[in-house]
C-alpha cells in the first residue's frame, strides 16, 4: 500500500487533497506538514510519495525536493504548485521531483497523476509538458559522451527509453525484462551519473 505526505501551508488545501486522497483505496495513509522542516522532523515510516508545494515558510518546496530526495532517494516526490515559470520548473526537476502538477489540477487526476508517478512516469499539467518539450526538443541525444562511458549498453538503453518518456513498465516490456530489473539500472544510472531526476538524466545526455 502506499503512503502519501502533503507538505502544503494552506490548510484549505491541505484538508480538502488530504480527505479526497484518504477515501481512495489505493492509500494506505496521507499524512499533512505545514512545512518542509516539519516533514522532515517526521518520525513517520518512509513515505512512498510526497506533494509538494513550492512557496512554504522556512524552505521553499524548491530547496526541499532537493534535500528530500538527499535523505530518502526512493521517495517520488510531485510538486502541486501555482508556479509556471521554467526557472522554478527546471530547479524543482533537477531537484529531484518526479512530477510537475499545478494546483488547478482536479483531484481525480492527481489521483492518477499519483499512480502513474509510482509506475516510473513523469506527470505534468499539460503547460508544463508543453515548456518541458519546448525546451528539450531539437536537441541532438549523445550516448557516447566521455561522461556517459561509465554506463553499460543496457544502461545506456533503458537511460535513452526513459528520456523518450517511457514508464519503468514501458521500458521494461520494450526489452524484456521486468520492472524490478529497471529499477535495479536506474538506481545504477543515477549512482554512476551522480544524479536524481529524470531531467538531469536528459542534460547528461543532451548538453
Amino acid at each position: 500500500m502506499i503512503r502519501i505526505a502533503i507538505v502544503e501551508d494552506d490548510t484549505v488545501i491541505r484538508d480538502l487533497i488530504r480527505d479526497f486522497l484518504r477515501g481512495q483505496d489505493e492509500f494506505e495513509s496521507v499524512s499533512c506538514f505545514g512545512s518542509v522542516e516539519d516533514f522532515l522532523r517526521s518520525e513517520e515510516a518512509p513515505f512512498q510519495v510526497v506533494l509538494l508545494d513550492i512557496e512554504l515558510p522556512g524552505m521553499s518546496g524548491l530547496e526541499g525536493a532537493f534535500k528530500i530526495k538527499q535523505e530518502t532517494p526512493d521517495t517520488d516526490i510531485l510538486m502541486l504548485t501555482v508556479y509556471d515559470d521554467k526557472d522554478r520548473i527546471f530547479r524543482a526537476l533537477q531537484g529531484g521531483a518526479s512530477g510537475y502538477l499545478l494546483k488547478s489540477t482536479s483531484l481525480p487526476k492527481l489521483k492518477t497523476a499519483i499512480l502513474e508517478m509510482l509506475q516510473g512516469g513523469a506527470p505534468m499539467s499539460p503547460v508544463i509538458a508543453k515548456k518541458v518539450i519546448t525546451y528539450f526538443s531539437g536537441l541532438p541525444v549523445s550516448p557516447d559522451k566521455t561522461n556517459l562511458q561509465q554506463l553499460t549498453a543496457r544502461e545506456k538503453e533503458v537511460s535513452l527509453l526513459l528520456i523518450e518518456g517511457n514508464t519503468y513498465k514501458q521500458v521494461a516490456y520494450h526489452l524484456h525484462i521486468s520492472t524490478d530489473t529497471v529499477r535495479q539500472h536506474i538506481k545504477n544510472i543515477y549512482r554512476k551519473l551522480q544524479i536524481n531526476s529524470r531531467v538531469q538524466l536528459i542534460r547528461e545526455f543532451r548538453n
